[in-house]
C-alpha cells in the first residue's frame, strides 16, 4: 500500500467533506458558517489536490515523490480524465473565495453549490473513475451522491461538536440536533443505497463473497462496522441525549458521544482513502 498516496487522499477527503458539509449544515439551521474556516478549507483543498496529483504520479511511475516526475504528471493531466476533474475542482474552490466577501442573506446557500461540486469531483478519483459507458456514468453519479451524503453528515458532526465544546447554550444545541435528524435520516439512507450500488458496480453481485479473501474486503467490513457504530451513536444522540439536553442535562454525555462519532467518521475517511488504492479482488 502506498502510504503517501493514502495520506494525501485522506487529507483531501477530510478537507472537501468539511468544506461541503459545514455550509450545508448551517444553511439547514438558518445560521452562518465561519468565513475564515471556509476560506482556509478552500485554499487547503487546492493545495491538497496538488499534493494528491504528485502522489498519484509517483505511485503510477514507481518513482520518489520528490523530485516530481513532471512527465508522468503531464500524462495524468493531459491524457486522463484527471486533468478535467482537477480543473473543475479548482474553479469550484476558487469561486468560493469571492463569496466570502458577500454579506447577503443567501450566503450559505450560494456557498454550498461550489463546495458540493468540489467534493463531488472525488467520485472521479476512485474505482468509479474506471467504469465506462452508461453504467460508468451511473456509478459516478451514485458515488458523488455517496460523497455528498457523507460530507453532509461529517460537516454536521464538526459543527455540533464545536457547539458542545464551546459551551453554547444547551437549548439551542438541542434544537440543532432535533432539526438535523431529518437531514441525518436522508444522509444515512443515501449512504446505504449508494454504498450497496457502488459495491455491486465495483465487483458484481457474483463476486461479492470473493471480497472476503483479500485486504479490500476486510477493510470494507471494518468500514461497515464503524458505520454501524456511528448509527448507534447518532440514534443515542437523537432519542436519549437530545431530550436530556432539553432539560439542561447530559451535556457531558453528548460531548463524549459526538467526539466518538466524529472519531469514527475520521477513521472511515481513512479507510476510504486506503480502499481507493486497492484492487478489490486482489
Amino acid at each position: 500500500m502506498d502510504w503517501l498516496l493514502v495520506t494525501a487522499r485522506f487529507a483531501l477527503y477530510a478537507d472537501l467533506a468539511a468544506l461541503a458539509g459545514l455550509p450545508l449544515f448551517w444553511w439547514s439551521m438558518g445560521g452562518s458558517a465561519r468565513r475564515g474556516a471556509i476560506g482556509a478549507l478552500a485554499v487547503a483543498g487546492l493545495a491538497l489536490s496538488a499534493l494528491w496529483l504528485l502522489a498519484s504520479a509517483a505511485a503510477m511511475a514507481g518513482t520518489p515523490f520528490l523530485p516530481p516526475d513532471w512527465g508522468v504528471v503531464g500524462i495524468l493531466l493531459k491524457e486522463t480524465p484527471l486533468g478535467m476533474v482537477l480543473a473543475v475542482r479548482a474553479v469550484a474552490l476558487l469561486s468560493i473565495l469571492p463569496l466570502l466577501l458577500w454579506q447577503g442573506a443567501g450566503w450559505n446557500a450560494a456557498l454550498a453549490l461550489p463546495a458540493a461540486i468540489a467534493a463531488a469531483t472525488l467520485a472521479w478519483s476512485g474505482h468509479a473513475a474506471a467504469s465506462e459507458g452508461l453504467a460508468g456514468s451511473a456509478h459516478r453519479i451514485a458515488d458523488a451522491l455517496h460523497v455528498l451524503a457523507a460530507a453532509g453528515w461529517f460537516g454536521a458532526l464538526l459543527a455540533l461538536l464545536h457547539a458542545v465544546l464551546s459551551g453554547r447554550e444547551t437549548g439551542r444545541t438541542a434544537h440543532m440536533l432535533e432539526r438535523f435528524s431529518l437531514f441525518g435520516t436522508i444522509f444515512v439512507a443515501t449512504l446505504i443505497l449508494t454504498g450497496a450500488f457502488n459495491a455491486v458496480m465495483i465487483v458484481g453481485i457474483a463476486q461479492l463473497p470473493a471480497l472476503l479473501h483479500g485486504l479490500y474486503g476486510w477493510l470494507l467490513l471494518t468500514k461497515l462496522a464503524l458505520f454501524a457504530g456511528m448509527l448507534l451513536l447518532a440514534a443515542a444522540n437523537r432519542w436519549w441525549l437530545t431530550p436530556m439536553l432539553e432539560r439542561n442535562e447530559g451535556v457531558a454525555h453528548l460531548r463524549l458521544s459526538l467526539l466518538a462519532e466524529t472519531s469514527l467518521a475520521v477513521l472511515i475517511l481513512g479507510l476510504v482513502a486506503a480502499l481507493g488504492t486497492l484492487d478489490p479482488l486482489a
